[in-house]
């Protein structure tokens, strides 16, 4: 994952923006935004989710 990458769940509409990771009382969490709102932390990923997100290749709009 790189910070401001773009990413999205497999198979799912909505484009996010790597944010990092941030320390939880349970471990660390890898961040992301929407890409429409890149300061607002959208959802959060542990480690082992991560297989269930891939880069995005080309936005609904054309756009890398």
């Amino acid at each position: 994952m790189k910070i401001g990458g773009k990413y999205n769940w497999i198979n799912q509409p909505e484009r996010l923006v790597y944010l990092g990771e941030n320390w939880s009382g349970n471990g660390y969490w890898h961040q992301f935004a929407l890409v429409e709102s890149p300061s607002e932390v959208w959802c959060e990923v542990l480690d082992s989710h991560l297989e269930r997100i891939e880069e995005t290749k080309y936005m609904t709009n054309g756009d890398v």
